[in-house]
């Protein structure tokens, strides 16, 4: 397994441009972009190549969601925003030597109708996996948790699943993240082993409030300790709040570096 750390989330005590190698500096092998907007495509690529470390993953532009917005991935009418937004996503992914881009959240719309969206969801990937294909980059469903997002398209590893095993098949993968299995009230280490077949990235933080691991409830020793039995080599990505500086905050790695070895 590699290691990588959320530059969206975490070391936001350093400017975009010195983040990445904040979390080199910290021994992460990868980090993750979840808002590219942050700063311009010149300025990742340049941080990447000064940094010296893998950009694991990067997130296609969310659309507002983040601020209760419906975002682009799954919302009819935002077709051409999303195309506009998954190709620059692409293109940055390209130029950062990403293999792993996860197409955004999405809201059903007050008023709208879940089945459309998850229709409009469905036509936005087949239309965009194979210029991803084409590219060498996988693309990525991530389900949220229905306590902190009751109204998202993806609320539950179920609601991915039921589309990677019809409609979008072969055309993309999971991406697990604890936290959301855990909010939703399921044993991560039973969801793993339920949906290990799609698995493609893991992402993970304590909960509640997305706290480090171990200041939390959860057991992550037991956790990793799972993911190395299931034959699991990817990247495993730390993505939690550290609003007193990520550096500060990685006791818990020791213990889950020996775990998951």
């Amino acid at each position: 397994m590699q290691w990588s750390t959320s530059v969206s989330m975490m070391f936001r005590e350093h400017a975009v441009a010195q983040r990445l190698k904040a979390a080199r500096d910290a021994g992460f092998d990868g980090v993750e972009i979840q808002m590219l907007a942050e700063a311009p495509a010149d300025v990742w690529v340049q941080a990447r190549e000064t940094a010296g470390i893998a950009v694991a993953l990067l997130n296609v532009d969310m659309g507002g969601f983040l601020g209760g917005g419906a975002g682009l991935s799954g919302v009819p009418g935002r077709e051409e925003a999303f195309r506009t937004a998954a190709l620059a996503a692409l293109d940055t992914a390209t130029r950062l030597g990403c293999r792993h881009v996860h197409v955004g959240p999405s809201r059903v719309p007050e008023g709208g109708d879940r089945q459309a969206c998850l229709d409009t969801l469905v036509a936005n990937l087949h239309w965009l996996a194979p210029r991803a294909q084409a590219s060498g980059i996988r693309l990525l469903l991530e389900p949220l948790n229905r306590t902190e997002t009751p109204t998202a398209l993806l609320g539950h590893l179920d609601d991915a699943v039921a589309l990677l095993e019809g409609p979008l098949a072969d055309l993309a993968a999971l991406q697990f993240d604890v936290y959301h299995v855990a909010m939703n009230g399921e044993d991560p280490v039973a969801a793993l082993q339920r949906m290990r077949p799609h698995v493609a990235h893991v992402q993970f933080s304590d909960l509640p409030g997305r706290k480090p691991p171990g200041t939390g409830t959860l057991d992550f020793v037991r956790f990793f300790q799972a993911l190395k039995r299931s034959g699991y080599d990817g990247w495993c990505g730390a993505e939690y709040l550290a609003p007193t500086g990520a550096a500060a905050t990685l006791g818990w790695w020791p213990e889950l570096r020996a775990a998951a070895a």
